[in-house]
């Protein structure tokens, strides 16, 4: 027998044969793969056998990193760390945490403090990268709207990206408020009523406003008042301009719109936290190209796209996609011009994207 040979007879393969197994639970006890482990334990990560701690709720302000983070309790700013016994879990997207989290934290280890528990989330406002994966990436958690902000002019509106951030927002509950703004760049008046007809017609609120003139800004402050909000959309759309003129003191960074290309630079790098002196909260985020939703999310689209909730219950198919079924009330409104045929091409490509 040659010597490979002699080694590959004594080689143990680790299998159990014919071993009967009372508990599967009790495999949680073998040495595993630590994905494998993680995965099966997630629903442990609330126990915790440390003593002596001191427990405050806070919210997740700011995020230094994806372990650092700003925590706000009673008034006060703590810098924390994450419990390193939450890190032995896979949580399946790319940060444990995000702002906007509700938290525990530990503030007997001053002045490393520690955040021990990430209390259970009521909504976020998720993307996906793109790719096979979709790796989620949550934007915010645990808030009440979402400011859908573009610009009609530098950069170019983009009525597709409001299409997504609204079947987003209607996938988490969240209610969607489209916010137009540099309507003073705005040449003829007519195109801004033909393109906001629609969402205005279907029950979207939407807000003109403009940092310059002052239009639309008593509108938007009365709408984030006492509310949790978060401005997403395109670089260079004036979020931070919008946050600065309702909140002065703020002094946000901002940029000018290069105009070559209109198209804008990234002034804000990272999500962040701030109450507002009206009451209410908002979080302002780094400038988002384009939204990718989930796969799993392409069943539910027909029934939340802009609009169609109010024609769907019609179809004479309950799962009916609006693109070929006979007694579609979606196709029927897009033929009687009650749906614009941007709005549908804009549907088809979306499910296309999916």
């Amino acid at each position: 027998m040659r010597q490979r040979d002699k080694k590959r007879d004594r080689r143990y393969t680790g299998r159990l044969r014919a071993i009967s197994l009372p508990d599967i639970d009790i495999l949680d006890d073998e040495r595993e793969s630590a994905q494998t482990k993680s995965m099966r334990t997630f629903d442990k990560q609330d126990e915790s056998l440390k003593e002596g701690m001191e427990l405050v709720e806070g919210r997740i302000s700011e995020i230094h990193s994806n372990y650092n983070y700003v925590v706000e309790s009673g008034g006060r700013f703590y810098r924390a760390t994450l419990s390193g016994r939450l890190k032995q879990f896979l949580y399946g997207r790319r940060s444990v945490a995000t702002v906007g989290d509700r938290v525990q934290l530990d503030i007997s280890t001053e002045p490393d403090y520690r955040v021990e528990n990430i209390l259970p989330r009521t909504n976020a406002l998720t993307r996906y990268a793109g790719g096979s994966f979709q790796k989620e990436i949550i934007i915010a958690a645990n808030i009440d709207q979402v400011i859908i902000t573009n610009s009609w002019r530098k950069p170019l509106i983009k009525p597709g990206l409001i299409d997504r951030y609204i079947c987003i927002a209607a996938l988490e509950g969240l209610a969607p408020i489209i916010v137009i703004n540099k309507i003073d760049l705005v040449e003829y008046p007519e195109d801004v009523q033909e393109l906001t007809e629609y969402y205005i017609k279907m029950g979207y609120q939407t807000i003109l406003t403009s940092t310059l003139t002052g239009e639309g800004m008593d509108s938007l402050k009365e709408v984030l008042k006492d509310k949790d909000s978060v401005f997403s959309g395109q670089s260079g759309t004036g979020k931070s301009s919008l946050i600065n003129h309702l909140e002065p003191q703020l002094n946000l960074p901002t940029s000018e719109v290069s105009d070559y290309n209109e198209k804008g630079r990234h002034t804000t790098t990272r999500t962040i936290l701030i109450p507002w002196s009206f009451g209410g909260h908002i979080l302002d985020t780094p400038g988002i190209k384009t939204v990718n939703l989930h796969a799993d999310a392409k069943p539910e689209i027909p029934k939340v796209f802009p609009g169609f909730h109010h024609f769907a219950p019609n179809c004479y198919f309950r799962d009916c996609s609006h693109t070929h079924e006979d007694s579609c009330a979606v196709l029927k409104a897009v033929e009687e011009d009650v749906i614009p045929i941007e709005r549908y091409d804009s549907y088809l490509q979306l499910m296309d994207s999916l």
